[in-house]
């Protein structure tokens, strides 16, 4: 790296007074000082260095579950009132109702239901974020990802690499009702994201794609008829299932995605660790009992199928399957990016 000249005045605008390197002759007090730290755009660490080293992870998201009721019945009103040159944007974003930011579910994650109506096609785009979809209600609906046409079953899971060309649709009669789950808001932290149109470069709107089999997708369709099957191959009231790409890797360097049976009437160990985390229902009904760090103030949150909850960063949670139905999940989260950064942490004593 090449030496720079590094001026020895402070940054300033036109509008703004110069201080000299004679200025400190005439700050006398404290008050003053901090004052003129302040003006020269400076920050005292000892005034705000308790925001900027904390004892463990801080967020203003907090545990939260969207109703599945709630999302579709707007959803089913949206196909009404947004036309079918929007459908790729005919989606319900879940906003945390800690900070109420959007597009922020967790703090580097997002989860939206998504309808698609019979015989709709979404424009073919690509972005830098990686996204992972998996089907809840409906049949014939699919994703196209670099020429390969995927349909999807209830519980199907589809990864979209990041940058390759995909687009969506529903070939059948019946309303197609999906999760997405995006890093878009890690993006957002980190103004890095490109989106591009399939249309501006070739001038239509869908990318040629062909119908493969499974086994021709399986770095990127994951049907729920397999694993399920692991699952249940597990003599465990807790089973998990850890998404992997053929060569056994993470489904992404930066996002996780896992599936999770729990018996009924019984309920998981407590876990604790860094990553965020969305949840969402497959079926069966049942709770989640979370505990914030520090304060350790519980939230306890009911939901059944097709509902969405999510577990913030460093916060404590324990699911309970209710006792007459045995409970199946999907979830994804930003493990693997923690995992390969060297900054991934769980929490193993519970009896602090």
């Amino acid at each position: 790296m090449s030496p720079v000249a590094v001026p020895t005045a402070e940054y300033t605008t036109n509008d703004e007074p110069k201080r000299g390197a004679d200025a400190k002759s005439t700050i006398n007090s404290r008050l003053h000082l901090e004052a003129s730290i302040e003006e020269t755009r400076l920050a005292a660490l000892w005034n705000v260095g308790a925001n900027v080293t904390i004892p463990e992870p801080r967020t203003k998201h907090i545990p939260a579950v969207w109703r599945y009721a709630d999302t579709k019945a707007l959803l089913l009103k949206a196909g009404e009132l947004v036309p079918a040159e929007e459908s790729e944007r005919r989606a319900l974003i879940m906003v945390n109702p800690g900070p109420r930011k959007p597009p922020h579910t967790l703090d580097t994650i997002l989860s939206a239901h998504q309808l698609l109506l019979p015989h709709e096609r979404a424009l073919c785009h690509r972005h830098t974020p990686f996204a992972v979809r998996f089907l809840i209600e409906g049949r014939h609906g699919y994703t196209a990802i670099a020429g390969k046409k995927m349909y999807m079953e209830p519980g199907d899971l589809i990864i979209t690499p990041q940058w390759e060309w995909h687009d969506h649709g529903n070939d059948g009669d019946e309303n197609v009702i999906w999760l997405d789950g995006l890093n878009i808001p890690f993006f957002n932290l980190n103004p890095i994201d490109f989106l591009e149109l399939y249309e501006d470069h070739f001038g239509t709107i869908t990318h040629p794609s062909t119908v493969v089999t499974d086994e021709e997708c399986a770095d990127m369709k994951f049907p729920w008829t397999k694993t399920k099957v692991e699952l249940d191959a597990s003599k465990a009231d807790h089973a998990i299932h850890y998404y992997r790409l053929p060569n056994g890797k993470e489904v992404n360097s930066i996002v996780s995605a896992t599936a999770e049976r729990v018996s009924a009437g019984t309920e998981t160990v407590p876990r604790q660790d860094t990553a965020n985390r969305i949840y969402q229902v497959h079926s069966g009904s049942g709770r989640v009992v979370v505990a914030a760090p520090r304060s350790k103030e519980t939230h306890e949150l009911s939901w059944g199928p097709g509902d969405t909850f999510v577990i913030p960063s460093w916060h404590r949670w324990t699911i309970y399957a209710d006792k007459d139905s045995s409970v199946y999940l999907f979830s994804f989260s930003d493990k693997a990016m923690l995992d390969n950064l060297g900054i991934y942490r769980k929490e193993t004593r519970f009896d602090l």
